[in-house]
């Protein structure tokens, strides 16, 4: 009899010890829960509907593991940035003026001078000097101031056939200076035409007088 009263004594303590546990748990466990957090435990007891596998059934899963609701989250909108349009730029175009070649130089048509030195003789005709091309000139033997010239010429005579040109002395001729076959000028084609009507093609050679002095 004792033992069986010690017994009880003993599992009555325990009872007593395990109910001082529990009713705290119990008293915690009473705490009322959020309506919102008892109807997404309701939603998660029921079976999930193929219609909440979407975006609300995934965040309605997501609210109820954290046991709360936190703010939703807002689609995010993309939108295409603008590009600004570049602007429409009308190219100006602009010509250089193209140089044109000067006219050639019209041989001077004047009198024969009434004063200064002069050379009469026989002239012919050569091509062309560099520089001179197409431009009544004369070239002269050295002794009477024949030389190479370039554009524009330092000196000028008077050569007279049937008429007489002012001329540029732009070259040098031997001109068989010295012998009988000595000429006093060669004239470019176009100092030809200038002071003689004669076909050079057939004559070659004429009788002229070069005034020195211009």
């Amino acid at each position: 009899m004792p033992d069986l009263l010690r017994r009880v004594a003993v599992r009555t303590v325990a009872f007593a010890i395990a109910m001082a546990l529990v009713v705290p748990l119990s008293a915690r466990s009473a705490t009322p829960i959020a309506p919102e957090t008892r109807r997404l435990l309701a939603a998660a007891s029921e079976p999930l509907p193929l219609l909440d596998r979407g975006p609300a059934g995934r965040e309605a899963s997501a609210a109820l593991s954290l046991q709360e609701i936190g703010p939703s989250i807002g689609v995010e909108t993309l939108q295409v940035p603008v590009v600004p349009t570049p602007g429409v730029v009308a190219p100006t175009v602009s010509f250089g003026t193209v140089a044109t070649a000067a006219p050639p130089l019209a041989p001077i048509v004047v009198a024969p001078p009434v004063t200064g030195s002069t050379a009469s003789g026989k002239a012919t005709w050569y091509c062309c000097t560099s520089g001179w091309r197409g431009i009544a000139v004369v070239a002269l033997p050295g002794p009477l101031g024949g030389q190479y010239d370039p554009p524009p010429a330092a000196r000028y005579v008077t050569v007279c056939g049937d008429r007489c040109a002012r001329l540029p002395v732009v070259d040098y001729c031997d001109c068989y200076w010295g012998t009988s076959a000595q000429k006093v000028a060669d004239l470019s084609p176009e100092a030809w035409a200038a002071v003689s009507d004669a076909n050079r093609s057939v004559v070659g050679v004429i009788p002229v007088t070069v005034h020195l002095g211009g």
